[in-house]
C-alpha cells in the first residue's frame, strides 16, 4: 500500500464560502446528506483501523490531516481526545511516528487555538487566496464581507506565536503573480502551495491550445527565483528536484486517504470534480479496514497505478518522468474516463521547459559536458499531435471505464 496520511473530514460545512471547498466539491454535493461533524465512534474506529494497518504494513510515519468544510467550527475538546487516543495506540507502536495537521480558513484561528496547536504537536496551514481583492471575491461570510483583514491578523499571530505561516492558495490567473506574490511576502509567509484549480475535459475554462495556467506559474517563478528571500513554494521546489532527479521524500496528495464525516472511505477530494458520488467506493470505516480501498477500481488506480497507467500520449511523452501525466482529476473526461492527458498539458510542458532553462542556466558547464538539450516546447507538441490514435495501450480499458455515475446511467 502506498498511502501514509488520513485527511478527516471533521467538519462537512464551512462558515465562508470559499473557491477552496468549491472547487473540491465540483459536481458533487453528497456532502449534503453527511453529518456535520465526526462522531466518536468514528473517530474510535479510525483509530483502531489505522492501528492495525500499521501493524499489518510496519509503517514508520504516519500523518492525520483534519479538514472539511471549517475544521476549527469543531469543538477543542476533539482534538484533545483524538490525539489523547493517538497516543494510547502509540503504546502499542513505540517505533511509528505520528504527524498531526490542520488545514483552516483562518477565521476562527485565535491565541488559544494556536495554544492547544502547540500542545499537541499540531501543525495548522491556512488557505488564502492571494490579495485582499482575490480572497473576498469568493472567501465571504453569510452577510457578504470579505474575510481577508481577518485571515491577515491569523497569519500575523501564526508566524508570531510558531514562527512560521503555512498557507495553500488556489491559483487565480485573472490576479497579478506579481501582487499575489507580494502580497504572501507582506504577511511574512514561510511556505504557500499553490493549488492548480481543479478542472477535468468537461469544464476546463480555458483554451487548451493557449498555456494562461503556465505563462502565470512562469511568471511567478521568475519572481521567486530572483527574490533571496524567498518563501518556500513545494510546486517549483518539486520541478526543479525531479529535473535534478533528486527523490523527494515529501507529502504527496496520491498517498492521502480521506475519511469523510460518516466513516465513508474515498480517495483524494479533487476527484469529486469528475461527477457526483465519483469517489463513493461503498467502503465505511465501521466495517472496512483502510487497505480494502485498493479492492476497489478507483482506489487501486489512484493509490497504485497512477503514474503508470496513462494514456497513449503521455506514456509516449519525452517529459514523462518529470509531470507523471499530471495530476489524475485532470485527466477526466465524462466520454472516456483517465484516458487522456491532462487539461493543463500545454502548460506543463511549457513550465517545465522554463524551469529547465534556469536550470541548464546555474550549470552551463555540466550541461555541456553531458550534453543536455534544453527542451524545446513546440517540438514537443509537435511530437505528440502526431502520435497515431491507434497505438495499442494496454491500459486502455481500465482507464476508459471510469466514466463519472450521471453518464454512466444514461
Amino acid at each position: 500500500m502506498t498511502f501514509n496520511s488520513l485527511a478527516l473530514k471533521i467538519a462537512s460545512r464551512c462558515n465562508l464560502n470559499c473557491s477552496y471547498c468549491f472547487m473540491y466539491n465540483l459536481g458533487d454535493t453528497t456532502y449534503k446528506k453527511q453529518p456535520k461533524f465526526m462522531s466518536t465512534e468514528i473517530v474510535d474506529h479510525i483509530i483502531e483501523k489505522t492501528k492495525a494497518y500499521l501493524k499489518k504494513y510496519n509503517k514508520k510515519e504516519f500523518s492525520f490531516i483534519f479538514h472539511g468544510g471549517e475544521p476549527l467550527l469543531a469543538p477543542k475538546q476533539f482534538y484533545i481526545d483524538f490525539i489523547d487516543k493517538v497516543n494510547h495506540i502509540k503504546n502499542e507502536l513505540p517505533d511509528v511516528t505520528f504527524h498531526f495537521d490542520v488545514q483552516t480558513n483562518g477565521v476562527l484561528l485565535n491565541t488559544e487555538w494556536i495554544n492547544l496547536f502547540k500542545k499537541l504537536n499540531i501543525a495548522p496551514s491556512i488557505s488564502v487566496d492571494g490579495t485582499k481583492k482575490a480572497h473576498d471575491m469568493y472567501r465571504v461570510d453569510h452577510k457578504g464581507n470579505g474575510s481577508y483583514d481577518n485571515v491577515f491578523k491569523s497569519v500575523q499571530l501564526l508566524r508570531k506565536e510558531m514562527d512560521y505561516a503555512d498557507i495553500a492558495c488556489v491559483i487565480n490567473t485573472n490576479e497579478s503573480p506579481k501582487e499575489i506574490y507580494s502580497s504572501f511576502k507582506k504577511m511574512n509567509v514561510s511556505y504557500v502551495n499553490f493549488l492548480i484549480p481543479d478542472y477535468t475535459h468537461d469544464n476546463f475554462p480555458f483554451d487548451k491550445e493557449k498555456t494562461t495556467m503556465a505563462d502565470w506559474l512562469i511568471e511567478l517563478f521568475d519572481i521567486w527565483i530572483s527574490d533571496p528571500n524567498r518563501f518556500k513554494i513545494p510546486l517549483f521546489f518539486g520541478l526543479l528536484n525531479s529535473l535534478m532527479r533528486i527523490s523527494e521524500d515529501a507529502k504527496n496528495e496520491s498517498t492521502v486517504l480521506v475519511i469523510e464525516t460518516n466513516g465513508e472511505i474515498e480517495a483524494i477530494d479533487s476527484l469529486k470534480a469528475c461527477g457526483h458520488g465519483f469517489t463513493k467506493t461503498g467502503l465505511n470505516i465501521t466495517t472496512n479496514n483502510l487497505e480494502e480501498i485498493q479492492n476497489t477500481s478507483l482506489g487501486n488506480l489512484y493509490f497504485n497505478d497512477l503514474n503508470s497507467k496513462l494514456c497513449n500520449q503521455c506514456l509516449q511523452c519525452p517529459l514523462k518522468e518529470i509531470c507523471k501525466g499530471g495530476r489524475l482529476v485532470h485527466r477526466h473526461n465524462k466520454t472516456n474516463g483517465f484516458n487522456n492527458p491532462s487539461v493543463y498539458c500545454n502548460d506543463l510542458i511549457k513550465l517545465i521547459a522554463h524551469v529547465q532553462k534556469f536550470f541548464i542556466s546555474c550549470y552551463p558547464e555540466l550541461h555541456e559536458k553531458e550534453n543536455i538539450e534544453a527542451i524545446n516546447p513546440e517540438e514537443i507538441r509537435n511530437y505528440l499531435s502526431n502520435l497515431s490514435e491507434f497505438e495499442f495501450n494496454p491500459h486502455a480499458e481500465e482507464l476508459e471505464s471510469f466514466l463519472s455515475k450521471e453518464t454512466a446511467a444514461v
